[in-house]
C-alpha cells in the first residue's frame, strides 16, 4: 500500500472514530436529560426546593422548618436517689417531623455539679404538637437533683408526615388522682379518635401545682388501641408529692414514621 493510501486510510479511521465518539456523547447526554427527576439523584430538579429536599420529596429542607422549641426540662423525685426527668418540647411545623432524634439528659445538684451518668436516648418528634421526652429511674445516690439539662445530640433529618398525624388523634377523659397524701395513684381514659390502629403507645403524665409548675411525672404504655376504642392508663408513686395538684396533662406519643399498613 502506498504512503498516500495509508495516510488516507488513517484519516478515515480518525474521522470515523470522532463521529462515533460524538454519537456516543450525544446518546449519553440524551439519556441523562431524559431521566425522571428523583429525590435521591444529588441534583436539585423536579419540584424540589433544595438538593433532594422539599417539593414532593420525603425529606424537608432545613430552611423550610421551624426549629424544635424546648419549653422546659426538669427532674422529678420518685424516691430517695431516684428521679424521672422530662424535656417538654414543641414542634410548630404542621406536616414535618423528625424520624430519629438523639438526645442526652444530665442531672445537677444545687451547686451545679453533675450527679449522675449522662442519660442518652433516641426518639421521634410528631408534627404540630407539644410533647414530652421522658426518662425514668435515674440513680443519683445520696445526691438530690436540682436541675436537668437536655441536649439534642443529632437530628437525622426533617421529613414529611401524613397530615392525619398533624392533629389530635386521641381524647383524654378526666384524670382521677387518689391517695395524694400517701402513695398517689392516677388513672385516665385514652380514646383513639383516628382511623388508625396503634400499638405500644407511650403515654406520659405530667402533674402541675397551682402555680402551673410541673412537680411530678410518670410514663406507662398502651399495648394496643384500635380505631374508635379506648383504654385506661394507670400511674403510681411511692411517696406523696408534697404539693397540691391543680392540673394534670396526659400525653400519648405516636411515632408517625412506623408502617401501620398491617395493623
Amino acid at each position: 500500500m502506498s504512503k498516500w493510501a495509508k495516510k488516507k486510510k488513517r484519516k478515515i479511521i480518525i474521522i470515523v472514530g470522532l463521529i462515533f465518539a460524538i454519537v456516543i456523547a450525544l446518546i449519553s447526554i440524551r439519556l441523562e436529560t431524559s431521566k425522571q427527576p428523583t429525590c435521591f439523584d444529588g441534583i436539585q430538579n423536579g419540584t424540589e426546593s433544595g438538593l433532594d429536599c422539599g417539593g414532593e420529596c420525603f425529606k424537608v429542607c432545613q430552611e423550610e422548618v421551624n426549629n424544635l422549641v424546648i419549653w422546659w426540662e426538669r427532674p422529678f423525685k420518685v424516691a430517695n436517689g431516684v428521679y424521672n426527668t422530662i424535656a417538654y418540647v414543641e414542634n410548630q411545623n404542621l406536616y414535618s417531623g423528625i424520624q430519629k432524634l438523639n438526645y442526652e439528659f444530665r442531672l445537677y445538684n444545687k451547686e451545679n455539679v453533675l450527679i449522675s451518668q449522662p442519660i442518652r436516648g433516641e426518639t421521634f418528634i410528631e408534627p404540630n404538637k407539644r410533647s414530652a421526652i421522658f426518662e425514668s429511674g435515674i440513680i443519683t445516690g445520696d445526691n438530690e437533683a436540682y436541675t436537668s439539662f437536655f441536649h439534642i445530640n443529632s437530628i437525622q433529618e426533617w421529613s414529611r408526615v401524613d397530615q392525619d398525624y398533624s392533629y389530635n388523634l386521641f381524647t383524654i377523659g378526666e384524670p382521677i388522682l387518689t391517695n395524694q397524701d400517701t402513695a398517689p395513684k392516677l388513672s385516665a381514659i385514652v380514646r383513639n379518635e383516628s382511623f388508625i390502629n396503634f400499638k405500644d403507645i407511650p403515654v406520659v403524665a405530667i402533674l402541675y401545682n397551682a402555680e402551673d409548675n410541673a412537680i411530678a411525672s410518670s410514663q406507662t404504655y398502651i399495648d394496643v388501641l384500635a380505631q374508635g376504642q379506648e383504654s385506661q392508663v394507670f400511674y403510681s408513686w411511692p411517696e406523696a408529692f408534697g404539693d397540691s395538684i391543680s392540673r394534670i396533662e396526659i400525653i400519648p406519643r405516636i411515632n408517625p414514621f412506623i408502617d401501620r399498613s398491617n395493623t
